[in-house]
C-alpha cells in the first residue's frame, strides 16, 4: 500500500540508512529478492480474470488509465510459469503481494487488485487462483532452490468485512468513545498512526489478545499449509511495537530461526526506525536509503552527502539489516523526472544496490526500465496505479537489452561473495565520483562509480593500509592504471566499474576518507541571493533534494544587505529552502516557482537547463 506519508521537506531531515555494520543474515547471504504485484505480472489462467464480479476486470490497453484501478489478470499460475525466467535473471527469492481473499466490491472507485483489503484471511482470492495453485507455486520455487515470501496485511480489513457488523467483533477495531473510527490528522504522531484508519479502512486493534491470537493463527495456517519461507509484514509502523515483539517471537518459535521476517517501516527518517531494530525482524526496508539513492542518482545530489548519511547511520543503527531498493509499488518508479540518460542513471543506481551491503529488492519491471509517473494528487486522488503498469507480455528490443544489462549486475553480485558479505571501505569521493572497497577473506574488490553525465579523469591516491599490485576488471567500461601509490582512471559518464585486485587491506584501514572538492564537468555554479535588510542573519544555509534535505554550508559572501550563495548544481529541477540562523526554514522569495510543503508552507523550485 502507499501511505499518506511524504518525505519531510522542512524541519525533519531525510537520513540515509545503510547496513555496512549490520550482521549479514546467515540464511540468505547472497539473496536477491524480486517483488511481484500478482495482478500486474503474468496472466497464467485467463478463466479467473473476472473473479466473482465481472465489473472487477478491465484490461489496460495503454489508452485507458482508469482501467488500472481494476484487476488486470495476473495470477499465481502466471508466476509459476515464469520461474525459470526469474531464476535465469539471478533472482533467488520472490516476495509476492497479498493473495488473501479481498472484497468483491470496489472501494471509492478502486478494486483491491493489490491485495491489501482482506475480507477472508484464510482464503486465496479467486482472481489469483486457488490454494492448490499457491501450493504448486511454493513447490515449484523450492524445486529451483529459490525462496518465497508472502505479504501479510495485518493492519486493516476491507471496508465491507463481515466483522464490521458482528457485535462479537466490536472491540476488534479501534473506535473512539462515540463508536467512530479514529481519523489521522497528524501523520507524524505515532499514537494516531497506530489507532487511526489508513485510507479509511477499518483499523484492527492488534493490542487486544483475541486479535493478536487470530493473526498468529492465520500466520500459522499459511506456514503449515504451504511451507513458505517467510513473511513481508505490511504497515509495521501502524501497529503497536508490543504486538510485533510478541508476534516475531512466536513465529520464530513456530517456524524456526531461518523463517524470514521482513518489516515495512515506512519512515524517511532514521530516528523513527530505531525503535524497530531489536524486536525480531530479520530485515527492515531501507526507506531512508531509498530517498538518498533517488536524490543522488536521479536528482544529482553530491556523493559527499550520500557518504555522510552512510557513515552517520552505520554508526547510529549498527544492529539493523536492511532490504535495499531504488523503487517499489508505493513510490514513483526510479526513472520519473528523468529524460536524458534515464536508463544509464537507473542502471547506475542498480549497480550501487548490487555492490553495496544489504538485501537488494527489485520491483518487477525495474529490470526493464518500465516507465513510471509522479505520485501526487491529480484530479484529487492518488496516482499509485500509474507506477503499477502490467508487466509486458512481449518485451521490446530495448527492454530485452535493459534486462541483459540488469542480469550482468545480478551475475556480478552472485559471483563475488564480498559484494554481499564483505567489509566496506571508502577510498575516494568527490561531487560525482565514489570509489570503495568490498573485502571478504582473500577476495578484494574495488568499485568506482561516476554519477556525472560527463566523462571524468581522476587520480586516486592509495590510502595508508591499502596495497594493490594487480587489477583485473570484472565489470564495466572504465580504464584504470596504477602508478606508484596512485590509481589513474578514465570514467565514462553514468557508469559503475568493478575490479578484482591482488593486494592487502590492513585491519587499520580507515573506513572513511576526506571529501575531495572537485566538480565534474556537468556542474554549474549558481548564485542565489537572500536580502537581509535588517542585518539579522548570522548564518545562511540551503537544504533541498539536491543535498538530501540536510542544511549545508556553501560559499557565502555579503554585499550590503544581500547575501550571496554559490551552489554547484547539475541540470535538473530542484526543490529547496533557505535555513536562516540554523533554525528558520524559509522559501526563497526570489524563486520563480513554488510548491506546497507538508506543513502548509511552501518550498522553492529551481530549474537549471543547458
Amino acid at each position: 500500500m502507499r501511505y499518506l506519508i511524504k518525505m519531510t521537506l522542512v524541519s525533519i531531515s531525510v537520513l540515509f540508512i545503510f547496513s555496512n555494520c549490520s550482521p549479514v543474515h546467515e540464511s540468505a547471504p547472497a539473496d536477491i529478492m524480486y517483488f511481484i504485484l500478482i495482478d500486474r505480472f503474468v496472466d497464467g489462467n485467463p478463466e479467473n480474470n473476472t473473479g466473482n464480479n465481472p465489473n472487477s476486470y478491465e484490461p489496460y490497453d495503454g489508452s485507458n488509465p482508469e482501467a488500472l484501478k481494476k484487476y488486470q489478470g495476473g495470477d499465481l499460475a502466471g508466476i509459476t510459469q515464469s520461474l525459470d525466467s526469474l531464476k535465469a535473471m539471478g533472482i533467488s527469492m520472490l516476495w509476492i503481494s497479498p493473495f488473501i481473499d479481498n472484497s468483491n466490491t470496489d472501494y471509492v472507485g478502486w478494486w483491491p487488485y493489490h491485495g491489501y483489503y482482506p475480507i477472508d484471511f484464510y482464503q486465496v482470492d479467486e482472481h489469483f487462483g486457488t490454494l492448490e495453485d499457491l501450493k504448486k507455486l511454493v513447490t515449484a520455487i523450492h524445486a529451483r532452490n529459490m525462496k518465497i515470501i508472502f505479504d501479510m496485511p495485518f493492519n486493516q480489513t476491507a471496508a465491507d468485512h463481515p466483522w464490521i457488523n458482528d457485535p462479537g467483533k466490536k472491540n476488534w477495531f479501534h473506535m473512539n468513545d462515540q463508536d467512530q473510527p479514529y481519523v489521522i490528522t497528524d501523520w507524524q504522531n505515532q499514537e494516531q498512526i497506530e489507532w487511526g484508519e489508513l485510507h479509511g479502512l477499518p483499523d484492527l486493534a492488534q493490542e487486544r489478545p483475541e486479535v493478536s491470537e487470530y493473526l498468529f493463527e492465520v500466520s500459522k495456517y499459511w506456514i503449515e499449509e504451504t511451507g513458505c519461507d517467510g513473511f513481508r509484514l505490511d504497515a509495521v509502523k501502524h501497529i503497536p511495537i508490543s504486538f510485533w515483539q510478541e508476534y516475531t517471537t512466536r513465529i520464530k518459535n513456530l517456524a524456526g530461526p531461518e523463517f524470514l521476517l521482513l518489516g515495512e517501516v515506512f519512515w524517511g527518517e532514521s530516528w523513527r526506525i530505531e525503535p524497530y531494530q531489536d524486536i525480531g525482524f530479520d530485515y527492515l526496508f531501507d526507506i531512508p536509503g531509498y530517498y538518498a539513492i533517488r536524490n543522488t542518482f536521479n536528482k544529482g545530489a553530491g556523493l559527499d552527502d550520500f557518504s555522510r548519511f552512510y557513515k552517520l547511520n552505520t554508526e547510529n543503527l549498527p544492529d539493523i539489516s536492511f532490504a535495499t531498493l531504488i523503487d517499489n509499488h508505493d513510490v514513483p518508479r526510479f526513472n520519473v523526472d528523468l529524460n536524458q540518460h534515464a536508463w544509464e542513471k537507473q542502471l547506475l543506481a542498480l549497480g550501487w544496490l548490487m555492490t553495496a551491503p544489504g538485501l537488494p529488492v527489485i520491483y518487477s519491471g525495474t529490470e526493464l526500465g518500465m516507465k513510471g509517473y509522479a505520485v501526487d494528487d491529480v484530479r484529487g486522488e492518488s496516482q499509485d496505479y500509474l507506477n503499477r503498469l502490467p508487466y509486458p507480455s512481449t518485451l521490446s528490443e530495448e527492454q530485452l537489452f535493459y534486462k541483459k544489462e540488469f542480469v550482468e549486475l545480478t551475475e556480478l553480485r552472485n559471483r563475488y561473495p564480498a559484494f554481499h558479505g564483505g567489509d566496506f571501505h571508502e577510498i575516494y569521493k568527490d561531487w560525482s565520483i565514489y570509489a570503495y572497497l568490498r573485502d571478504l577473506g582473500d577476495e578484494h574488490l574495488l568499485v568506482c562509480l561516476n554519477n556525472a553525465t560527463t566523462q571524468e579523469f581522476i587520480s586516486i591516491p592509495l590510502p595508508e593500509g591499502l596495497e594493490i599490485s594487480e587489477l583485473h576488471k570484472i565489470y564495466g567500461e572504465a580504464v584504470i592504471r596504477k602508478e606508484a601509490r596512485e590509481l589513474l582512471l578514465r570514467l565514462p559518464p553514468n557508469t559503475l566499474t568493478a575490479w578484482k585486485y591482488d593486494g592487502d587491506v590492513s585491519a587499520d584501514l580507515a573506513k572513511w576518507v576526506a571529501f575531495t572538492d572537485r566538480l565534474s564537468g556537468d556542474y554549474k555554479l549558481l548564485k542565489l541571493f537572500y536580502l537581509d535588510d535588517e542585518n539579522k542573519v548570522d548564518h545562511l544555509q540551503i537544504a533541498g533534494d539536491f543535498n538530501n534535505w540536510q542544511p549545508r554550508n556553501y560559499p557565502l559572501t555579503r554585499g550590503g544587505d544581500t547575501l550571496w550563495l554559490d551552489i554547484p548544481l547539475k541540470r535538473g529541477r530542484y526543490v529547496y529552502k533557505f535555513v536562516v540562523n540554523d533554525t528558520i526554514w524559509l522559501a526563497d522569495p526570489n524563486a520563480s516557482e513554488f510548491s506546497d510543503d507538508p506543513y502548509g508552507g511552501q518550498n522553492s523550485i529551481l530549474t537549471i537547463s543547458d
